[in-house]
């Protein structure tokens, strides 16, 4: 198993973005870039992969399967705002925590990338490309994580996914996007159009 530590910074342009993707006020922006700033010392962004070849369980083509987390210490933070029953506070940091996992997949595809001399084809995530029920045999073969799930398959720390990236030999341009992977054509969020 690898393990990746990402460092990731949110910049006002990031703060902006975020402004825009969830449709909050301009006069919003002082509070998210305060909050961001209060979630960076928090945030302990790991990932683990396994390189394998193709199979016909998951993938026909070689690929790295991931868990990612955000840590848990934005999770607390989240919490201790819900429990003061500050719920825009408590909303402001779900969207910026969204935005950080953003981040930290284009990260960790480039170390990837680097790392294999491979190129990621999209991502594919366990409940919406594969079935989620596959995740205890995923993670049987992973050992020992700062990651774990429950009966209903929900991961903990809250900001953690699990997914694949299938690689090719073949150069791709520009990074691989999350809304191309995804299936969801209806989105409000998505980027991209089709």
């Amino acid at each position: 198993m690898n393990t990746v530590d990402i460092r990731i910074n949110m910049g006002s342009e990031d703060i902006k973005h975020i402004i825009k993707r969830y449709h909050f006020r301009e006069e919003d922006f002082l509070s998210l870039q305060a909050l961001s700033g209060s979630m960076a010392p928090l945030l302990q962004v790991k990932a683990y992969y396994l390189w394998k070849s193709g199979d016909s369980l998951m993938s026909p083509k070689d690929y790295a399967a991931v868990f990612l987390t955000l840590g848990s210490g934005i999770d607390e933070m989240q919490e201790i705002y819900l429990s003061k029953n500050c719920l825009s506070e408590a909303y402001m940091i779900e969207c910026i925590a969204i935005e950080m996992l953003y981040k930290s997949y284009g990260e960790l595809i480039r170390e990837v990338q680097r790392q294999t001399g491979k190129w990621v084809e999209k991502m594919e995530f366990l409940g919406d490309t594969y079935p989620i029920e596959l995740l205890p045999k995923l993670y049987r073969e992973f050992g020992q994580m700062d990651i774990s799930y429950n009966e209903k398959f929900v991961l903990s720390p809250g900001k953690s996914v699990v997914f694949l990236l299938p690689m090719s030999d073949e150069k791709r341009e520009g990074d691989c996007s999350l809304c191309e992977s995804c299936g969801n054509k209806t989105c409000i969020l998505r980027l991209v159009t089709d």
